[in-house]
This record gives structure tokens, C-alpha cells and sequence, in this order.
């Protein structure tokens, strides 16, 4: 039997996800969006890909966040865009950097892209310290990447020497906690999110065998 090693789609809405969406979007319940990724684009620029398939297609712009998590220790919240087809049909057309069947989308209330990088909203399911110093990372790169005029910058982003260290030294540091973190991961069950991201559970998707 193994761990999980990354985060997945949500095969349920737990009472921990629950609480993750109501804060970020009260009363407003999250829905399976499946992933059909625009062949050739690059991954993770939903924003652009939407407007794309919207100027070719027709329909709307769906802002929300994309919900994860590695089970046993945290959920995270991705700001993002899904693509609402003029039948109504809600579309995810963002490439990923593993392969997604589907996402768990929670639409927003009043959100606006502005054209800045939002932080993701993580939300520890473990109570071990390791867990708050590895999101302390990822809000210091994000701190770092997003400070002053960069705020507004897309792409490759320009770092001055004394910034370009701050950033190694902050990976570096994330890296010495992905183990701790990792061990903490709950064993893949037939219970248990499929690993594949197909947002269901294993019994019912790859199985204990194949999905281990």
C-alpha cells in the first residue's frame, strides 16, 4: 500500500472542504468541472485560455477556485477560471503539469481577475508543525514574486541577485520539509480519493491495486 504523493481531486466534500468553501464562497456549493485541455497551450494560464475559447466558441467566463488535497494533510484552494460554454456545459481548458480528469470547482461571488497572481487558501487537515513551516514557504515565494511592480508582471519574472538568493534559499527550505510533509499523507484506500484526479473514489475508478 502506498502514500499519496501530490495532491488530487476531492472525491467528496468532506466537513474539513465544507468549511474551505464556506469561507471562500458562502452558500455556494462546488461542482466537478471535467478538464479538456486546449492541445499546445501552456499549463496553468487559465485566465488567457478562457478568453480564448470564449472569442472562438462564445459563452462566459467562470471565476472560482479549483479545490485539492493530499489527504490526511491539507486542502489548498487555487484561484481560477473555467470556460462556460453558450450551452451552459462548464469546461476546464487549463493544461495541468500532471494529468487531471476532472477538478472539484467552487464557483466565487463577486470575484475579479485584475491580471495579478492570487494566493492560494491552504488549509491543514494535520495538526504537525511541519505542516504551517511548508505553507510558510509558499506564501514567502508568493510574497517575494508578487512584491511591488511585479505585482502586475506576467511571464518571467526579473529578481535582483539579493532576491534571486531569498528565492533559493525558500525552495530550498520547502525542500526539506516535502518528506516530513509526504510522510504525514494518508494511504491510498478503496475509500480514498483515486490518485488519477479522476474526483472519484478508488473502488469505483482504478481500484486498491491499480491506483497503489
Amino acid at each position: 500500500m502506498s502514500r499519496y504523493l501530490n495532491p488530487v481531486t476531492p472525491a467528496e466534500v468532506s466537513r474539513e472542504l465544507a468549511k474551505l468553501c464556506a469561507g471562500l464562497a458562502p452558500g455556494v456549493e462546488p461542482t466537478y468541472v471535467v478538464v479538456r485541455p486546449i492541445e499546445g497551450a501552456p499549463a496553468n494560464e487559465c485566465f488567457p485560455l478562457v478568453d480564448a475559447a470564449i472569442l472562438r466558441h462564445g459563452g462566459t467566463p467562470l471565476l472560482g477556485w479549483s479545490l485539492w488535497e493530499l489527504p490526511g494533510v491539507f486542502m489548498e484552494a487555487e484561484f481560477h477560471a473555467v470556460w462556460s460554454t453558450p450551452a451552459g456545459d462548464l469546461i476546464d481548458v487549463a493544461p495541468k503539469n500532471r494529468p487531471v480528469r476532472r477538478i472539484l470547482f467552487l464557483p466565487g461571488k463577486d470575484l475579479v481577475y485584475s491580471g495579478r497572481q492570487v494566493n492560494n487558501v491552504r488549509h491543514a487537515l494535520s495538526s504537525d508543525p511541519c505542516v504551517t513551516e511548508y505553507f510558510a514557504t509558499f506564501d514567502a515565494e508568493y510574497g517575494l514574486l508578487n512584491r511591488g511592480v511585479r505585482a502586475d508582471q506576467h511571464g518571467e519574472i526579473e529578481l535582483t541577485d539579493s532576491e534571486a538568493d531569498a528565492l533559493y534559499a525558500i525552495r530550498t527550505r520547502r525542500a526539506t520539509f516535502v518528506p516530513q510533509v509526504l510522510r504525514l499523507a494518508a494511504f491510498v484506500g478503496a475509500y480514498t480519493p483515486c490518485p488519477c484526479n479522476s474526483g472519484k473514489k478508488v473502488k469505483w475508478c482504478h481500484g486498491v491495486k491499480d491506483a497503489g
